[in-house]
């Protein structure tokens, strides 16, 4: 599905003007920067919720550094018991 959006006619020539001095097509990479944002904005609520996920268990960066050091170390003793 295609669809028409309306910009700005001044704003248009800018980005005209910078896409073929890239040797881009203006529609191609007005696209790409779409696309690109959208994936920023899925990665910040991703992280958004990540973050609230960490708050709402109550574990610091800190804590997880020591889960991690702790589990080296068991991992580390049961490689030297077997």
């Amino acid at each position: 599905m295609e669809s028409e959006i309306k910009l700005d006619a001044q704003l248009w020539e800018q980005f005209v003007r910078a896409a073929r001095k890239r040797k881009r097509n203006p529609v191609s990479l007005l696209t790409d920067y779409i696309r690109e944002f959208l994936e920023i904005q899925e990665d910040r609520q991703l992280d958004e919720e990540i973050q609230a996920e960490a708050q709402r268990s109550g574990y610091q960066e800190e804590d997880a550094v020591e889960i991690v050091r702790q589990y080296r170390r068991e991992k580390k003793e049961q490689g030297a018991a077997s």
